[in-house]
């Protein structure tokens, strides 16, 4: 059971930096607007030249080799819903964002999802 709490939780956290790395890096380059084709382009090339951006792509395809190995070790039943995770570590850590402030509400629902997962993995 250990091991596999140890893999659900490094898939999450790897999901969760990707996506923030993600968002740091799209405030970098600003609004996204595609009138034209050619709008396609410019912006292909600064989401290839933003750090932030590829070093969430490589951690998304990190995450997509390493659920391939999660899923051929556990059931999918079990570990698929363990993944709402990422939803709790993404919601701690634009805490500390500028502009991501959550409400009460909010939080109200990332402890509901936290409380879930333990009850996804209490026998």
């Amino acid at each position: 059971m250990r091991n596999f709490i140890f893999w659900i939780l490094f898939y999450t956290l790897v999901m969760a930096f990707s996506q923030i790395l993600l968002k740091f890096g799209v405030s970098q380059i600003g609004g996204l607007k595609i009138a034209t084709s050619r709008d396609v382009f410019l912006i292909t090339f600064q989401v290839l030249k933003n750090p932030l951006i590829m070093g969430s792509i490589v951690l998304m395809v990190s995450s997509f080799f390493l659920w391939l190995y999660i899923l051929s070790w556990f059931k999918l039943g079990l570990i698929f819903p363990l993944t709402a995770l990422t939803y709790v570590f993404v919601a701690l850590m634009s805490y500390f964002m500028p502009g991501e402030k959550l409400s009460l509400f909010n939080y109200s629902g990332i402890i509901l999802i936290a409380v879930g997962v333990f009850f996804l993995l209490y026998k």
